[in-house]
């Protein structure tokens, strides 16, 4: 049993998904499975290519949805599917710098059990090559108030321990945007803690192309208690209703992604 799962949900980007696979290739830790969850691409083609290169580089699983379900609902199936003790979520288009996984698993290592996330630092770069944000967040601990402030976690570079999943529950699917920003403060609610590695580890590159989150899926209007539990406990703070009131307004808005820390 691999001691990474790494989650990959790709739709119609089989390009991208070539560049992060090479740098997963080119980590130094090497306990790990890859599961590849396409969303019904018309692609199919050039996504089996892709996976037919890094066959033999390391234990890649393809998955392939019937229909195009969502990001959350092929996040949800790839973490069924897979053995890691530690799930490692990425999108087909980011990157991955060498010792990622390697440093992430020394946080896990040196700490308590109750952390239940790992979270790295993060640049976001444009097509020229230029760097337009820098993700440097270091809150660490029961950071509940931090959380509900602002989403700082970059999503590229989340490592989840399995049993903290198991007990926060899936990925909404019902969610029409900020799944990821629920799923954290749902973890946090759960009882577990946040620790970070404070090192660029991943880059998101911006494309003019589409999000993940934005991939056609079911969406409505929906109520989520732990939320409004968190806001609740200071109501004065206006920053947390404006963000969490985007979030339900503006479909595919990936929290991790677009916040300023």
């Amino acid at each position: 049993m691999s001691l990474f799962s790494i989650i990959i949900p790709s739709h119609e980007r089989s390009d991208l998904l070539q560049r992060l696979l090479e740098s997963i290739r080119q980590q130094t830790m090497k306990d790990f499975e890859v599961l590849v969850v396409d969303d019904a691409s018309r692609d199919r083609s050039a996504y089996e290519q892709v996976i037919a290169r890094f066959a033999g580089a390391f234990s890649l699983r393809y998955l392939r949805n019937d229909e195009n379900r969502g990001a959350q609902y092929s996040r949800n199936r790839g973490v069924a599917e897979s053995k890691g003790e530690l799930i490692a979520f990425v999108d087909d288009d980011d990157e991955w710098l060498p010792r990622k996984l390697e440093l992430q698993a020394r946080v896990f290592g040196s700490g308590p059990e109750q952390v239940g996330l790992v979270y790295a630092w993060a640049d976001e770069v444009a097509e020229d090559g230029t760097t337009v944000h820098r993700y440097r967040a270091s809150h660490s601990g029961n950071v509940v108030r931090e959380l509900i402030d602002s989403c700082f976690i970059p999503s590229p570079t989340v490592v989840v321990r399995r049993a903290a999943l198991q007990k926060a529950g899936t990925f909404d699917e019902s969610l029409p945007s900020c799944q990821d920003w629920d799923m954290w403060t749902r973890l946090v609610h759960a009882g577990y803690e946040i620790d970070v590695a404070k090192e660029v580890l991943a880059l998101h590159h911006k494309h003019p192309g589409p999000s993940i989150g934005s991939s056609p899926r079911r969406t409505h209007w929906p109520y989520r208690t732990h939320a409004f539990q968190s806001i609740s406990l200071w109501p004065l703070n206006w920053k947390a209703w404006v963000r969490y009131g985007q979030c339900v307004l503006l479909p595919g808005r990936e929290a991790g992604r677009r916040v300023n820390q």
